[in-house]
């Protein structure tokens, strides 16, 4: 079995190699022809029928001896040094990706050779990439006769800005003809990856994927009841195969909870490492730091988990250049091994070693989690109570919401305890009762937020410019990458005053019914000709790289800074003044825009009624929501101007205002099957936002907002603040129609193309697609 998976990587080796060179054969204009001279003797109409045997007879031996004569193509030949073309490829569970054909030379100078020329010497160079596949330049390399080591960043579509960067560490493996080795992305990951030898010159002939090999039987020994068995088998056949380093960690920690033997565990962890060394130091590295790590989480043998972490450590002292979280993965780990000891002096330490770590990371959850355990165990139930409230107080994150599903189907297996109900038991013990639990929460989702407020934004001059911007988000109460979308604009709010920023939030149902969303949120959404969420607008114009989970919040954080920070300084001569007042169930609404003259496309006035400090808890885990979008006067696209006049002047009901609202919600669970009750209509908070916007350009020149001010009356009666959390829906969800109210026609602007994560191009996250129609689960 083993020899047809080794056959398998010589196939897809001799597909770019072999395959190549037959491409690469003269064609048949450039061979000798037999055929020529066999029709000067055919034109010969006096030649005897002997006579024109004969001639046959010498055509057929000349033909022959031409075809012996004629040289045949040379046998591939495994390559004895790294000199060559060859083909960077990228294995995935089903299938080998080909990303760059590189052409690799190696200096041979002697040892007293020009140390500029040597500095000088491009030992990798790029020579094609496939298609859909980023742009890319080396940045820099270094190679002997059995080594490649190169840089590479990829690159924008869009200015040629580099958006990842790319480490290949390898070793060529004389016996399989390739070259093994690993590669990072901006040293946050490593993953195997090899260079196949090519005689091509370019790519075009190796346009597809190749098959992975081992993918089929993988897949099988991972969908088996009990897949310790099968993925045993298939790491002991595999071990020269990509895929045998997506078999093993699954295989460890399936052998972890059955409790395996030791000795059985050993066994696993020795094959492991063995094989990710073929594929290099780092890998090396890499896979001793997941298998200390996954030891320090069990009741296993601290001293198991330790041995593996020093081994770790040694390499890096030897050279290795540690990845980004290989410093925090190892102290983590240290620290749970610390806290499973008796000893009181290695406890102590333990918790000190998760005090640094948290300082230098505090958005860690599995550190603030740890650190948690201490404080309630060994330090301080005030301590515990402030990590506590940071973790409860946000979205959790994908990992905890798997451990805690496991833990309640297998408490014996795995326990994890939601931090919600961690809090909740410590609050009561502190002060007897859950009084003033909400209130806390809430504070300490506002801390969170503040504490991922860059020093770069807070050292933007505020006083520069005088445009205000407007960031649109397009999320959904139920979609788990707008996490981190909706929580970046949240720490965009924190960082900068409303007279800089104002963020509006559109709720969609994406990818299920959100009693948040309403017929204005979904026009304003096809106005943009969005496609799914999250989806942001940044003065109107669309911008990329926000979306994840709670981990993803500082990234997309960052990628939002990276496209407003530019607009602050930005002047403008649009300036809004506004108002607006509640008194006897009416809002009075007013607007005037001035200073528009210098502006050469119409203009739109857009108004919006918007709804702060809502409380309401979503599937996704956001439970404070911030300038959601009720209702926008007029169309979707604003007013057009009276007489040459951007102005606003209207007198709303307020039962009008919220019973369209709450109209729209009941025909939509008529519609859909949806159940909102208790979804928030308390809409106590309203804030009036006016935004000038171009109908050709879609760009907006100014935005402004203010507070209702006086009293908001609803049937008769003052509005008070819901304190009742709404009940969860226990109806499965359906998709949205369309809303009957369409946006005016709009010029279609250019979309730019999603970013993926590997070598073609990535995004931080996929967006919740759009569908027509949800399907019911059961």
């Amino acid at each position: 079995m083993f020899s047809i998976f080794r056959i398998s990587l010589l196939v897809c080796l001799l597909m770019i190699s072999v395959g190549c060179q037959k491409g690469s054969e003269p064609g048949s204009d450039d061979q000798p022809s037999a055929n020529v001279e066999t029709a000067e003797v055919s034109t010969k109409g006096s030649e005897s029928k002997d006579s024109d045997s004969k001639d046959k007879e010498a055509t057929a031996s000349e033909d022959k001896k031409e075809e012996t004569e004629k040289p045949k193509p040379e046998p591939f030949k495994l390559p004895e040094t790294v000199e060559g073309n060859w083909v960077l490829v990228l294995p995935q569970q089903q299938q080998m990706m080909p990303l760059y054909l590189l052409r690799v030379l190696v200096l041979e100078k002697p040892a007293d050779a020009d140390q500029k020329e040597k500095s000088d010497f491009e030992g990798v160079k790029l020579v094609s990439k496939s298609e859909n596949v980023a742009p890319a330049k080396i940045v820099s390399s270094q190679t002997t006769k059995d080594t490649v080591n190169f840089v590479e960043s990829l690159l924008d579509d869009e200015g040629g800005k580099e958006y990842i960067r790319l480490n290949f560490q390898g070793k060529l493996n004389k016996e399989r003809g390739a070259i093994y080795g690993n590669i990072s992305f901006n040293n946050d990951n490593c993953i195997p990856a090899l260079l196949l030898p090519t005689i091509e010159k370019d790519l075009s002939k190796i346009k597809e994927p190749m098959p992975s090999p081992g993918a089929q039987e993988l897949i099988q020994a991972m969908q088996s009841p009990d897949p310790f068995k099968p993925l045993d088998e298939f790491t002991q056949k595999m071990q020269m195969f990509p895929l045998a380093m997506d078999a093993y960690p699954t295989l460890l920690a399936v052998g972890l909870s059955q409790k395996k033997d030791t000795k059985t565990i050993q066994g696993i962890i020795k094959r492991y490492i063995e094989t990710a060394t073929l594929w290099g130091k780092r890998m090396q590295a890499n896979s001793l730091i997941s298998v200390g790590s996954m030891l320090a989480r069990t009741d296993t043998d601290s001293s198991l988990a330790t041995q593996y972490l020093d081994e770790a450590e040694k390499l890096i002292k030897e050279g290795v250049k540690p990845l980004t979280h290989w410093d925090q993965e190892m102290a983590l780990a240290k620290a749970r091994v610390g806290l499973k000891s008796e000893n009181p002096e290695q406890i102590k330490a333990a918790g000190a070693l998760l005090e640094s770590e948290v300082k230098k990371y505090p958005h860690d959850r599995q550190l603030l989690t740890e650190l948690v355990s201490y404080e309630k165990t060994h330090g301080s139930i005030d301590k515990a109570i402030e990590h506590l409230g940071i973790l409860a107080g946000s979205p959790l994150s994908g990992r905890e919401r798997q451990l805690i599903a496991v833990s309640r189907q297998n408490p014996d297996a795995v326990k994890f305890e939601n931090p919600r109900d961690t809090l909740t038991a410590l609050w009561k013990k502190k002060h007897g009762s859950t009084k003033g639990l909400d209130e806390y929460l809430t504070k300490s989702f506002k801390r969170f937020l503040d504490s991922f407020i860059t020093k770069e934004a807070k050292e933007v001059d505020l006083k520069k410019g005088n445009r205000t911007s407007l960031i649109e988000l397009f999320t959904g109460g139920s979609c788990p990458p707008c996490v981190a979308a909706d929580l970046a604009t949240g720490v965009v709010e924190s960082s900068f005053p409303a007279s800089k920023v104002i963020v509006l939030r559109y709720h969609q149902h994406v990818p299920a019914p959100d009693p948040l969303t309403n017929s204005d949120s979904e026009s304003r959404f096809f106005f943009y000709n969005h496609s799914g969420t999250p989806s942001i607008d940044l003065n109107g114009q669309q911008v990329f790289g926000a979306a994840g989970g709670v981990e993803e919040v500082e990234s997309s954080y960052k990628a939002l800074l990276e496209a407003l920070i530019p607009q602050l300084s930005a002047t403008t001569d649009v300036k809004i003044d506004l108002s607006a007042a509640a008194k006897d169930g009416k809002l009075d609404l007013k607007a005037n825009v001035t200073g528009t003259e210098k502006i050469k496309e119409p203009l739109r006035l857009v108004a919006v009624l918007a709804e702060d400090e809502l409380h309401f808890e979503s599937p996704n885990g956001i439970n404070v929501h911030d300038m959601i979008v009720r209702s926008m006067l007029g169309e979707p696209n604003g007013f057009k101007a009276t007489d040459g006049k951007l102005t606003l002047d209207k007198t709303l009901e307020l039962n009008d205002f919220k019973g369209r609202i709450s109209d729209y919600l009941s025909a939509f669970e008529e519609k859909s099957g949806a159940n909102f009750t208790g979804a928030p209509l308390g809409l106590d908070k309203l804030h009036f936002v006016v935004f000038v916007q171009g109908e050709l350009s879609k760009d907006v020149f100014q935005v402004a907002s203010v507070p209702v001010t006086g009293t908001l009356t609803y049937k008769s009666e003052v509005a008070k603040p819901e304190t009742t959390k709404p009940a969860k829906e226990t109806k499965n969800p359906v998709k949205a129609d369309k809303p009957q109210e369409k946006p005016a026609k709009t010029e279609e602007k250019p979309k730019a193309e999603p970013k993926p994560e590997t070598a073609a191009k990535p995004e931080a996250a996929k967006p919740e697609a759009k569908k027509e129609a949800a399907k019911t689960e059961k």
